[in-house]
């Protein structure tokens, strides 16, 4: 298995990983507006994350003992959906603090079958304190991305929509897949998917 740099990467963009494909590194908007980088990194390729979908889980509308537990084998807690709030500095949405929400990314994933990606978040929310959580793209996956977002701190953050949320490390396997994924979460559609089993 062999972590893929940016020319490899550049030379599987005809088969679809990531759509839409940036073949570069964008530090702005279309606009112009100063963005969180997205596009073919040096090891790697940023995803976006969507305007589309994104729900918070605080549970401040639960009282004393009413919080519910969460359970993967049945989400009794669908969180609630935040809007999309605009301004000259882009889209965001606003993540409470000591809460998390899920966010789906903007591109649609297709991994072959001899492909396979690891997640981290970027940068620059790790130092305002937040943590992303993605768990691996396996070979053969393919869908809208679902992605944790965390924010431990005692501050709301604002999370961009249309910019950079994760990177995407792509490890090209010795061999294609026996069989390739074909789970729960398999076509994702461009919305949060909750747990299922």
């Amino acid at each position: 298995m062999s972590l893929l740099h940016d020319k490899e990467i550049q030379g599987l963009a005809e088969l679809d990983i990531f759509l839409p494909f940036m073949g570069e590194k964008r530090r702005s908007l279309d606009s112009g507006t100063k963005a969180i980088s997205y596009g073919l990194s040096q090891a790697g390729y940023d995803i976006r994350l969507s305007p589309n979908s994104f729900r918070v889980f605080d549970g401040k509308e639960f009282k004393g003992s009413r919080k519910p537990t969460f359970d993967p084998k049945m989400m009794p807690y669908a969180g609630y959906e935040v809007f999309l709030n605009h301004g000259p500095e882009g889209e965001w949405f606003i993540l409470p603090p000591h809460s998390f929400g899920l966010g789906v990314s903007l591109e649609l994933i297709s991994m072959p079958p001899f492909i396979m990606g690891l997640c981290d978040g970027k940068s620059t929310y790790a130092r305002c304190g937040i943590i992303i959580n993605v768990t691996p793209i396996e070979p053969g996956w393919a869908g809208h991305l679902t992605m944790h977002i965390a924010n431990p701190t005692a501050f709301p953050v604002r999370i961009y929509a249309n910019e950079g949320i994760v990177q995407v490390m792509l490890y090209q396997l010795n061999d294609s897949v026996e069989a390739a994924y074909s789970g729960h979460y398999q076509n994702q559609k461009a919305k949060v998917q909750l747990a299922a089993v």
